[in-house]
């Protein structure tokens, strides 16, 4: 049973991790692509804008 405990994450961060990951992708998709970049961007606001309401921490120290 405490083995589901080492790998379980809080949704904090999931969604710091997935916020992360937006923004690199969408990083590497603008220089081919500036719409789809801007979409996934979009993307990444919403899930800043959920930690922000979350009062997360971790995002002034990765921002």
């Amino acid at each position: 049973m405490m083995l589901g405990n080492l790998f379980y994450k809080s949704e904090e961060d999931r969604l710091c991790q997935k916020y992360s990951e937006l923004m690199s992708q969408s990083f590497r998709v603008a220089l081919n692509n500036k719409d789809k970049s801007d979409k996934i961007r979009a993307r990444a606001k919403k899930i800043l804008i959920q930690l922000k309401k979350m009062n997360c921490k971790k995002i002034d120290k990765s921002l």
